[in-house]
């Protein structure tokens, strides 16, 4: 649930990134680190990898006559991408797009502008999942560029990407220079190691504008294959991760906020005292509702008091006359049961039943009155006295 959250709030950002396939040979059960790719990819490609800093995202491995091949899809951004972190939580080539809109024509079996293949690419058509297994080739032109997509079994194995074509007209892709560079491609993925396996391939050809694509950009960013890929792998706090983190904290900070008012017995009610002392608040209603949850024991009447006073002989006993002084107290704000605001010689402070007002100890607390006590002798204090 989280991740799917994560996915729907991110923002991802495109830029201009070439990809291509590049393949690394390595020994079986053998898989190659980021140090030895960017060696060899700097030593077989010094004028792209000088360029900029490519990222290597592994599409497929299999085990060949020599060894285990990794097939990677590099790209290399056309301009620095860290600054983008400012704004997006990641960036990615804004080709991905062409992804997203290959990807809905394998999910949804669509043979629009194509035609099936298989071998050498010749043989009768067919619809993606019924009798080609999700096995593709999708040729996009977008401008100049011609971009190669091979899917096998629904899965990502080939990139590439060309410009110079030109020559495609108005109806289609009737051009020379296109004609020739799919014969090409059609003998290539004949005698391919792995795409060869694929068997029966569909065909698909679109030409598409890069601007008008921006749905397809944002449905490829949410696939699992993009979901996890960045441009910018330089480790930075990411604007969505920062959000969640302050949402995170506001949340905390408001649920302890809440707590400490419930624990206070109702702060928001004694600042409305203060200035509507005489006001009383129906329970059920808005705050009485707290203030009911907490009603106190009704406040003893003054014959009550007297009847519970001990006799003369036993609070001298106990408790010397001396050390009961009744504090200079008047109450400010009272909440019926739970604390109330006084006066202590000029001192205010909140106090609550069990806290010490000078010598004597609060008793209780009433709507408009508390009782205070020392040893056993017992002082009421109303409101405005």
């Amino acid at each position: 649930m989280f991740r799917r959250l994560v996915a729907a709030l991110e923002r991802v950002g495109g830029v201009g990134a070439p990809m291509f396939t590049w393949e690394v040979s390595v020994p079986f059960d053998d898989e190659p680190g980021e140090a030895r790719l960017r060696e060899e990819f700097a030593r077989e490609f010094p004028e792209s990898s000088g360029r900029g800093h490519p990222c290597f995202w592994k599409m497929v491995a299999f085990n060949g006559d020599s060894g285990k091949k990794v097939r990677y899809l590099v790209a290399v951004a056309a301009a620095p991408v860290d600054g983008m972190r400012r704004k997006f939580d990641r960036v990615l080539p804004e080709g991905v797009a062409l992804y997203g809109m290959a990807d809905r024509v394998i999910r949804g079996g669509g043979t629009a502008h194509g035609k099936g293949h298989g071998g050498g690419l010749d043989h009768g058509g067919c619809s993606v999942h019924a009798d080609c297994g999700g096995n593709a080739v999708f040729s996009f032109l977008c401008g100049s560029r011609l971009v190669i997509l091979v899917f096998c079994e629904g899965r990502l194995c080939h990139w590439s990407e060309e410009v110079g074509y030109e020559e495609v007209d108005d109806e289609g892709f009737g051009g020379s220079a296109y004609a020739e560079r799919m014969e090409r491609f059609r003998r290539f993925l004949a005698r391919d190691e792995y795409l060869a396996r694929g068997g029966v391939y569909s065909e698909f050809r679109e030409r598409v504008d890069p601007a008008a694509m921006q749905g397809e950009f944002r449905r490829a960013a949410r696939d699992p294959f993009w979901r996890g890929l960045d441009l910018d792998n330089v480790p930075r706090v990411r604007p969505l991760h920062w959000k969640i983190a302050v949402g995170c904290f506001l949340a905390v900070a408001s649920l302890a906020g809440a707590l400490a008012l419930r624990s206070e017995g109702g702060m928001l009610w004694l600042e409305l005292a203060d200035f509507l002392p005489n006001v009383a608040v129906a329970d059920g209603d808005g705050l009485g509702e707290d203030i009911a949850l907490s009603a106190p024991l009704p406040l003893p009447s003054a014959a009550e008091i007297r009847e519970t006073l001990p006799t003369t002989s036993s609070l001298m006993q106990a408790h010397p006359a001396a050390r009961c002084v009744v504090p200079p107290l008047k109450l400010r704000s009272v909440v019926q049961g739970v604390l109330f605001q006084g006066d202590v010689g000029g001192a205010l402070g909140w106090f609550r039943p069990g806290d010490s007002v000078g010598t004597y100890v609060v008793d209780s607390v009433g709507r408009d009155r508390v009782v205070l006590a020392c040893g056993g002798e017992k002082v009421v204090v109303s409101h405005g006295e």
